[in-house]
């Protein structure tokens, strides 16, 4: 089967089911940080992985995947941090799958489920590795924001949309 099939088939989008999605979750997650080079040891990345399934299932959070042909082709979590904040995390979309507006429609879904929960925020931090998703958070709304953890990366911008 080439690529180019894949591509016909129409993707889906929905919540993460545990443990089903975890492994293949996890991987994709590390494939993104290794497609952004950098040691996010800083920001507690192994932890985060060996308690993916506590940490990103409702009330702390949730994920949602996008799938083509029974593959992950893209994903993004929702993490609280208070009654009223949530931050998106780990948007990501394979390059096999890129163009197909899949990153947009990741997050439409996890703005419209912030907004369901009762957020009143939500916010996130984008390495200038990521600026095409920069470009699309702006589209959608967000806007520059204080930095909400100490030594960010030299680069990072800080990023709000007000629900």
């Amino acid at each position: 089967m080439s690529a180019s099939i894949t591509h016909q088939v129409h993707p889906s989008i929905r919540e993460a089911v545990f443990p089903a999605d975890t492994a293949a979750l996890v991987a994709i997650i590390r494939e993104y940080v290794q497609w952004l080079d950098m040691d996010l040891s800083y920001r507690g990345f192994e932890h985060e992985m060996q308690t993916f399934e506590q940490t990103y299932t409702l009330p702390s959070g949730l994920f949602f995947v996008a799938e083509a042909d029974g593959d992950i082709a893209g994903c993004v979590g929702l993490l609280r941090h208070s009654n009223e904040v949530a931050e998106v995390k780990r948007l990501y979309v394979r390059p096999a799958y890129r163009g197909l507006s899949l990153g947009a429609k990741l997050i439409a879904s996890v703005i419209g489920k912030a907004s369901t929960l009762g957020y009143a925020k939500l916010v996130l931090d984008s390495v200038p590795q990521t600026a095409f998703a920069q470009r699309l958070y702006e589209r959608v709304g967000f806007t520059e924001t204080a930095a909400y953890y100490a030594n960010p990366v030299a680069g990072t911008r800080f990023l709000e949309l007000v629900l």
